[in-house]
């Protein structure tokens, strides 16, 4: 039997919702690797003669040249079709799309809580250091708030479909679409399976459990 994800962070997630706020479902998941949308414009270079303020921008660049070669490589390049047959996409949108505020805000390798809520569809971070060892069946302990770091949020009235869906590398994906056309995947190869990933489709789709 899995992880029962409900009675281990349905605390610490209360803790972070606004009063009344209710949780539908829940789900441990994770970002695919994959194209996602391209970042927003950099800002104008610096005049020339301001040291301080180009080396300081030289320095962003590369920060994000990095950043970026890894959450977006195969962005429309000749390597797309590439990255997209081994993994996906992990979003795809416009610059300024709802997914492209979610790709930009969620990296690929963290340990992810996904929350659907009456009013929301949440991203949290977990934090390091709750993995523990117990005897067979012993359920594991909750999670305290502080291991959840809020990332990224919209709200339900912005999603328009929300579907579960088959990889070649993970059973089960879940693509969230919005009413901007825009859409982003969560995945994971054991956190999020059939079921969870289904529990979190009904939930954005308001079906009954």
């Amino acid at each position: 039997m899995g992880t029962d994800h409900r009675h281990r962070y349905a605390d610490a997630v209360t803790s972070k919702l606004d009063p009344g706020e209710a949780i539908l479902a829940l789900s441990e998941a994770k970002r695919p690797h994959g194209p996602a949308p391209d970042p927003p414009p950099l800002p104008p270079e610096p005049a020339p003669g301001d040291g301080a303020k180009v080396a300081g921008a030289g320095l962003a660049d590369v920060v994000l040249s990095g950043v970026e070669a890894v959450d977006n490589l195969g962005g429309g390049g000749p390597t797309d079709w590439l990255i997209r047959s081994l993994f996906g996409r992990a979003a795809h949108g416009r610059t300024d799309s709802v997914a492209a505020g979610y790709a930009r805000a969620v990296p690929t390798d963290d340990r992810l809580l996904v929350v659907v809520t009456d009013r929301r569809l949440r991203v949290f971070r977990v934090g390091r250091n709750t993995t523990e060892v117990r005897p067979f069946g012993v359920p594991a302990k909750p999670v305290v708030a502080a291991k959840l770091k809020p990332l990224w949020s919209v709200r339900r009235s912005e999603v328009a479909d929300a579907r579960r869906r088959w990889h070649r590398l993970h059973g089960a994906r879940l693509r969230v679409t919005f009413r901007d056309g825009s859409w982003l995947e969560v995945t994971g190869p054991l956190c999020l399976g059939r079921r969870r990933a289904g529990e979190l489709r009904d939930a954005l789709a308001g079906r009954a459990p």
